[in-house]
């Protein structure tokens, strides 16, 4: 077999995707290993044995179980996406069942590895963004930063995101996400009283005809949406302005930094779920386990403990502060 069908299609995933570099350049040598694995044993067709022959095969030859959680994930995403738009795709019926759903994945610690910012640096970026407005580029760097940290909006939602994503519902101000203006539950986030306002204001100021709900304000793409290199040049530019340069925060860390406070504020692991449109518990569960580690006192409790001194207690202070940005 020259060529495997999901070659194309893997390509076409990722290219829809839209993912970072490095995850990027990952996801292609997984797609590669697995259809040199199915070329090489002329499978057209791969069925849900193959994937877990395949797994198997992977780790006979000594690949970590981390590796494996990679190849696993970056699979489940490819099925789920033929499977979704078979016809959309005029790809064969054998595609619209997922075969990647009963696999199991690698049980394996997945860690935040990006910064969570503290409750001072997410106020300083909400209230200085907001001070500084002064021209509409102003205004949606402010409601960009609040919708972020306040509905752990990616940057890729961000982005692509549209003015008529952006409307009432059910008697709520919400953002449809990904959803081609279909009314899917959990393709949407409510926006805050301060997000909606931040939002409002933008807009207020747009006089253009362009579909995106943030775009560039140079005269360089009319009709398009905010590329990838503007984007990071812009967040550059808010970090540099509100003091925050060289901190190591990433567009992604304000994701983080949500779903880490909704749980710190008393928020429930369903409903950080549900908040954060994870398909996989496993994945808020990430959060719970930083946001429980950051409480434990061992080290405090294991000093006075040492030193025969009292410790002081948790500052159950910052949860209040949290509710500012939830308002």
């Amino acid at each position: 077999m020259e060529k495997h069908p999901l070659e194309d299609l893997s390509e076409q995933y990722l290219l829809r995707k839209e993912l970072a570099p490095v995850t990027l350049k990952t996801y292609r040598i997984v797609y590669k290993h697995f259809t040199n694995y199915l070329k090489e044993r002329e499978i057209h067709y791969a069925r849900t044995s193959d994937v877990i022959a395949y797994k198997e095969h992977k780790r006979s030859l000594g690949y970590s179980s981390h590796w494996l959680y990679v190849q696993v994930s970056a699979l489940k995403g490819l099925y789920h996406y033929l499977k979704k738009h078979q016809k959309d795709l005029g790809l064969p019926s054998v595609y619209s069942y997922d075969i990647m759903e009963p696999v199991k994945n690698e049980q394996i610690k997945v860690r935040i590895k990006k910064p969570v910012l503290t409750i001072e640096q997410a106020r300083t970026m909400i209230l200085q963004t907001q001070k500084m407005r002064k021209y509409a580029w102003h205004y949606r760097d402010h409601a960009i930063i609040y919708l972020m940290l306040t509905s752990g909006l990616s940057r890729h939602d961000i982005v692509h995101v549209k003015r008529r994503d952006y409307r009432m519902y059910a008697g709520e101000a919400v953002l449809f996400l990904g959803s081609e203006g279909e009314v899917i539950e959990e393709n949407f986030v409510k926006l805050a009283s301060g997000a909606k306002r931040a939002l409002e204001d933008y807009l207020s100021r747009r006089d253009d005809e362009n579909p995106y709900l943030f775009i560039s304000h140079k005269k360089v793409s009319p009709k398009g949406h905010l590329s990838r290199t503007f984007f990071r040049y812009m967040f550059r530019q808010v970090l540099k302005d509100t003091g925050l340069e060289g901190s190591g925060i990433t567009p992604h860390c304000l994701r983080h930094t949500a779903a880490t406070f909704n749980l710190l504020r008393g928020g429930t692991l369903a409903q950080t779920k549900s908040f954060m449109r994870h398909s996989d518990i496993k994945s808020t569960m990430v959060y719970q386990d930083y946001v429980e580690r950051m409480q434990d006192q061992t080290e405090y409790e294991l000093e006075a403990f040492l030193l025969k001194e009292e410790v002081t207690e948790y500052d159950g202070g910052l949860i209040s502060l949290l509710n500012i940005l939830f308002e």
